[in-house]
């Protein structure tokens, strides 16, 4: 029996987002797909009926799974395809932060968190007039533009982007334990700088242990929100633009440096990480890429 095709605009999804498919198996009334995605895995279960469900470990990848199988559930097809192409965010006129990051799931280049202050209602409508939405829904040569409208509209003062090298992720990384802290670490300080003036901070979830980091550090009467899919406020949008914006900036740097193109994403990565260490040493992929992946096993791999 033919496997039960995943469906052609969550493909989509997975291949923008860097998901590759490990394998499959039949089951019953239709297909199940062992998804990966760095070090996290997820389970896919795509039924002949159209249904699809998942399984495994809390993690990024399924909840990226199951924000694509609420959308289709809730509102059909038009959600489906605001899911995709991306609805414009919007702001309800409260006073606020919004906080994302660029790079997580990159395996070269930096990881980069930005925070976007939105304080009034003519600087909310700016913002929306440039349309701002989630920074994966907009093509590489549109993300400068609107990043640069984004800082016009919103002031400088009101923008914070903290940009951590290869060797500083990794230093930070290990001094604070994991990823996820980092973030935690890292948010923390765009809300010091940022948190004058607003009533609510909004965060896209990077851990369900998110909440836990930050609001120790939000002051009493701000409102703290971390869920899944922020990007549909518009501060977060505009931060998760500016974020894959200073991103991009810095793997065209890296780029220069090691002499050719470095891929984003983390798969389809390994053919350059090997040449990065054939053609500048082992040291050198310490500075272009986050070396605590998986795939630096394989690039280190012998041939």
């Amino acid at each position: 029996m033919n496997p039960t095709e995943v469906p052609a605009q969550l493909r989509q999804l997975l291949d923008r987002e860097g998901v590759q498919i490990a394998g499959s198996r039949p089951i019953d009334h239709g297909t199940q797909y062992d998804l990966t995605r760095d070090d996290e895995t997820a389970k896919l279960n795509v039924y002949h009926t159209g249904k699809i469900s998942t399984g495994g470990r809390a993690s990024r990848l399924r909840e990226l799974l199951e924000g694509w199988r609420t959308s289709q559930t809730k509102v059909g097809n038009r959600g489906v395809a605001s899911f995709l192409s991306g609805g414009r965010p919007v702001l309800d006129g409260t006073p606020r932060l919004g906080i994302d990051e660029a790079g997580k799931g990159d395996y070269f280049g930096p990881l980069v968190v930005a925070g976007v202050r939105i304080t009034d209602e003519e600087t909310a409508r700016k913002l929306q007039e440039t349309g701002v939405r989630d920074s994966k829904e907009i093509g590489v040569s549109g993300i400068h533009r609107i990043s640069g409208r984004i800082l016009e509209a919103a002031g400088r003062d009101n923008v914070c982007v903290v940009s951590l090298s290869p060797r500083e992720y990794e230093s930070r990384r290990s001094t604070t334990g994991n990823v996820n802290r980092l973030l935690g670490e890292v948010d923390a300080e765009i809300i010091g700088e940022l948190v004058d003036e607003v009533q609510v901070v909004v965060v896209d979830e990077f851990a369900r242990s998110a909440e836990e980091y930050l609001q120790p550090v939000v002051p009493a009467g701000v409102r703290l929100e971390v869920r899944v899919r922020a990007e549909d406020d518009a501060a977060v949008a505009a931060a998760s633009i500016v974020a894959r914006a200073r991103q991009l900036d810095e793997i065209d740097r890296l780029s220069e440096l090691v002499g050719f193109r470095l891929p984003l994403g983390a798969t389809h990565v390994v053919e350059a990480g090997r040449r990065v260490v054939e053609e500048l040493g082992e040291d050198s992929l310490a500075e272009v890429a986050k070396i605590h992946f998986a795939t630096t096993r394989r690039v280190l791999k012998t041939r």
